[in-house]
């Protein structure tokens, strides 16, 4: 909250979704309200995921420009006034302004790894627009994104998916399909992300993503490409079936980073992990009465 009250540009409302905290958010806010110079409204859901947090947020807000962040976003001063002065410059409901999102430096030790996710990994592919590529539906990240108001309203986000992944790249994808859609990217509205993550919580994370991809496709069949060869298909399956021989080799994945990242067998044991819980949602959904394995809910950071 400190860096949005420090920004240059000061009309602005703020709305705080909170999705079913346990700690003592609510009391924090309500002493908050009491002191800070912000234009801000406080509102409680019972951990609904952010998909519905993120559309009751748009159902009450006044402003038409929404500019969406999570509560581990610090954005830097100037953050509001760029993505504001975009929406000035081009009102055309079909542009989104896409910030630059970037590790915070302070707050945690930052890896290889880490870096690797916030440009070219499974989190962010930052680094391919940095180089000169122009951004399209599938960098829609709602850790630093403006759109208009009324363009959320008519293309919510689909609170179905089976976890909080792929929600916000298929908004996109149907804003694009049913509205037209133009990315900006504004690589000095910068936002710092306190988000420590290693390895192994890499490996839980991607495989939620996996199942929320197999969910996206379903509903936008070849839109993402999906070419795994068939030979890695084979081997992942059969390390599926033999879960202390995978445990091994991603321990032998965890170890190989300090040597080198990225590395093939880095690339190999996330896939393996994508692949798992893409075929998890296929089988559940063809075979419904048929138990799976579920996915172990171990510690993401």
């Amino acid at each position: 909250m400190k860096h949005l009250e420090e920004q240059a540009r000061k009309d602005f409302e703020v709305v705080i979704v909170d999705d079913g905290s346990t700690d003592s958010t609510e009391v924090w806010v309500s002493d908050y309200l009491k002191r800070t110079p912000l234009a801000l409204r406080y509102f409680r859901q019972e951990n609904s995921g952010p998909a519905r947090a993120r559309n009751f947020a748009i159902s009450v807000i006044e402003a038409p420009i929404a500019l969406l962040i999570g509560d581990d976003i610090f954005p830097a001063p100037q953050f509001t006034a760029l993505h504001m002065q975009l929406h000035e410059q081009r009102p055309e409901a079909s542009v989104v302004g896409l910030g630059l999102t970037v590790l915070d430096e302070e707050g945690q030790q930052i890896t290889p790894f880490m870096r690797w996710e916030g440009t070219r990994g499974a989190q962010f592919l930052y680094g391919e627009l940095i180089a000169g590529i122009k951004p399209d539906w599938k960098h829609f990240y709602t850790s630093n994104l403006s759109l208009k108001t009324s363009l959320l309203r008519i293309f919510p986000f689909d609170e179905s998916f089976p976890y909080a992944a792929m929600e916000d790249i298929e908004a996109a994808c149907r804003i694009e399909a049913e509205h037209g859609l133009e990315m900006v990217f504004l690589p000095d509205a910068v936002a710092r992300h306190l988000h420590p993550m290693n390895f192994v919580g890499a490996c839980r994370r991607i495989e939620k993503v996996g199942e929320s991809t197999a969910y996206f496709d379903k509903l936008w069949p070849g839109r993402l490409p999906r070419k795994p060869h068939p030979m890695a298909v084979r081997l992942s399956s059969m390390l599926t079936r033999m879960p202390l021989v995978m445990r091994i080799v991603e321990a032998t994945a965890n170890q190989s980073l300090k040597i080198a990242c990225p590395n093939r067998l880095m690339r190999f044991v996330l896939s393996h992990y994508y692949d798992r819980g893409y075929e998890r949602y296929i089988c559940r959904t063809n075979n419904p009465q048929r138990p799976v394995e579920h996915i172990e809910h171990r510690s993401a950071n």
